[in-house]
């Protein structure tokens, strides 16, 4: 018998094809399309859910100033210290007996949002910096102070030793001009001409309204709103830190949003930042601001989500307002007696 050894395979010994460099690389590109298309999925996911946190947290805080309504029969007041009898507005001096000590409104809060052992130790007969209560902020973090989406600041900055409390990325609803004059000059331009009886807001220096001053209607009257919170920095000539975001510090911007500015305006709010920090939009004319220049300060609505900002209102509610909204209809919101009919919104 004649075997043919081409006719006969030893089991096993078939030969083994690999990939060629050719499906290799189509095999990557095909993976790399399906990660291109499953990122922004992902972020968009991720931005959802960090706008609902936002909301939520703006919920607690909307809810915590009902709860001081209940039992304070009005709302807390948006701050505390500066003498108003004085042509400056200013403070009283620490060396002598206060009539008025600096409280920012988060003071009056903190036993409303499950914070009562901060809320419960706060001394309302002393400044916001002085004894237990400069102890009770200094390098203490607060979630709900932060949206996800923004980059918290950090307190202590080099040379900072006197700011060390963390910030927050929400504030008042603080009308529509700057910190001392809500409502804007009746010669100005329209909207930005209510004057401070009609542009009041729901808050404002040793000023919490009650529900039933809010003629124009809870549900169209804004409560809170978001801001971004920006570094502790000090650009050179400038009298203070960029302080916005200090929910801790009673002063003028800090946490007062004026609907002078739309959501996101491009414009720049106006106090002490730095013209040149893109990330937190400057006015220019901003350089080189004194203290005496601080109850002129503004700063708008601001946020990390694309298109608009979280907002409540008097109401409880909470929405997101896009930056598109009409400027009179923001306005309009501000003013908790105006007597205007907002817009869709």
């Amino acid at each position: 018998m004649v075997r043919h050894p081409h006719l006969f395979v030893r089991p096993g010994s078939g030969s083994r094809r690999g990939f060629t460099l050719i499906e290799l690389l189509v095999v990557i590109a095909i993976i790399a399309v399906l990660i291109g298309l499953l990122l922004p999925a992902v972020q968009k996911v991720r931005e959802a859910a960090a706008r609902m946190k936002c909301q939520n947290n703006l919920k607690q805080f909307t809810l915590a100033c009902h709860n001081y309504h209940d039992a304070n029969g009005r709302l807390p007041y948006g701050a505390q210290g500066h003498n108003m009898d004085d042509p400056n507005w200013a403070y009283y001096p620490v060396t002598t007996p206060q009539k008025l000590p600096r409280v920012p409104f988060i003071a009056y809060l903190m036993s409303y949002i499950e914070q009562t052992a901060v809320g419960s130790q706060w001394d309302f007969t002393i400044n916001e910096r002085q004894g237990i209560n400069l102890v009770l902020q200094s390098g203490n973090k607060f979630p709900l102070f932060d949206c996800p989406s923004d980059t918290p600041a950090t307190p202590n900055p080099a040379g900072g030793g006197n700011f060390p409390d963390y910030k927050s990325n929400y504030g008042l609803n603080w009308g529509s001009w700057n910190y001392r004059q809500q409502g804007g000059p009746t010669n100005g331009t329209f909207p930005l001409n209510y004057g401070d009886l009609k542009g009041r807001a729901p808050f404002f220096v040793q000023y919490g309204a009650k529900f039933t001053d809010i003629a124009d209607g809870t549900s169209n009257t804004l409560c809170m709103s978001e801001l971004l919170q920006s570094p502790y920095n000090q650009p050179p000539g400038q009298a203070q830190v960029d302080r916005r975001g200090r929910i801790f510090n009673d002063d003028s911007f800090c946490y007062q949003i004026s609907t002078r500015l739309k959501p996101n305006d491009p414009k720049g709010d106006y106090g002490y930042c730095d013209p040149n920090d893109k990330q937190y939009p400057c006015d220019p004319l901003s350089s080189g601001l004194t203290s005496a220049a601080g109850l002129d300060a503004y700063m708008g609505a601001r946020s990390r989500h694309t298109g608009g900002v979280n907002v409540s209102f008097c109401d409880g509610s909470v929405r997101f307002v896009r930056d598109s909204i009409d400027l009179a209809t923001w306005v309009a919101l501000s003013s908790i007696a105006a007597g205007d009919i907002p817009g869709d919104h």
